[in-house]
Formats: C-alpha cells, sequence, structure tokens
C-alpha cells in the first residue's frame, strides 16, 4: 500500500503543477495584451511553449502515475517482470490517451493561427521547449496519418487498459 500511495501522491503533485502552469498561461494570455505587465511573464509571453511542454509533461505524467497506481492494485506482487508489464500497460493508456487527442488539439492550434481545422499543409515541426532547454524536431509520418492516430491511440488506450487489468494478473 505504501508503494501505491506514493504513486498516487507523485500524480497528485504532478497534477497541482500542472495547474500553476495554466495559472502561469493565464498570466500570459493577460499579460501580452497589456502594456504593462511583470516581467517574469516575458519569457512565456514570447513563446508559449516554455508552458506548454511542462504541461503536457506533468498532465500526462500525472496520468500514467495514477493509472500505474491502479494496476499495481490490481496485482501488487513485487516481481520485476510483472511490475515491467505494468509500467508499459500504464505507458500504453498514456500515450494513447495522448493519440486520441491529437488531431483535436492541432486543429485548434491551426485555427488560432488562421488555417483551416485540418492543415495538410501546416509546418511539419514541433517545438520542445522546457526550462532552458529549446529545440525544434520533426513530427515526421504523424502528420500524413493525422486523421487516424486518434483511432490508433484509442486502440492503443484500450489496450493498455486490458492488459493492466486483465491479462497479467
Amino acid at each position: 500500500m505504501v508503494e501505491v500511495s506514493i504513486y498516487l501522491f507523485i500524480g497528485l503533485i504532478l497534477m497541482s503543477i500542472r495547474r500553476v502552469i495554466s495559472g502561469m498561461k493565464n498570466g500570459a494570455f493577460y499579460g501580452k495584451h497589456n502594456k504593462v505587465h511583470n516581467p517574469k511573464l516575458d519569457k512565456y509571453i514570447n513563446n508559449l511553449h516554455y508552458l506548454e511542454t511542462p504541461a503536457w509533461y506533468a498532465q500526462f505524467g500525472a496520468l500514467f502515475f495514477l493509472v500505474f497506481a491502479i494496476f499495481r492494485l490490481v496485482s501488487g506482487d513485487v516481481e520485476l517482470f510483472l511490475m515491467f508489464k505494468q509500467f508499459s500497460a500504464a505507458m500504453l493508456v498514456t500515450m494513447g490517451c495522448s493519440a486520441l487527442a491529437s488531431y483535436h488539439f492541432q486543429g485548434w492550434i491551426n485555427y488560432g493561427e488562421g488555417s483551416p481545422f485540418y492543415n495538410p499543409k501546416e509546418d511539419k515541426m514541433s517545438e520542445f521547449a522546457f526550462g532552458p532547454i529549446s529545440f525544434w524536431w520533426n513530427r515526421g509520418l504523424l502528420d500524413k496519418f493525422k486523421r487516424i492516430v486518434p483511432i490508433v491511440g484509442f486502440i492503443v488506450m484500450i489496450l493498455g487498459m486490458y492488459l493492466g487489468l486483465f491479462l497479467w494478473v
């Protein structure tokens, strides 16, 4: 029970961090439209990705730990191979959940930049910005299959739930 409590605690802390980052994003939004704003917001006003990247990791990190805690409750045996399988199943659920939302996530960004919801000509690059680190990476083939990624994500999410709850008990 101590092990599961640790995972729950980590998940809850990450969700609290996610909420703080949301407040920072709101501050950047309002600060961008004010002539006078706190200089602590400048980095985020100039590049919202410095908030979006850690927000994504906090949100889906929390989801991972909460799902992993559930899988450990189903079978709490302290067996390395079982724990690896539960870890993998929790990763499938987390990544599938993210993929499920990916098409609509990008669609609203496209609207914000004046493009259609589905824009086959959108920029193929994505920015990772976390702390002092910032770099652009190519999303590769994901853009070609953008409309089916949510379907694959849903299947992966269900598969992870099945594996974590039923198959390896």
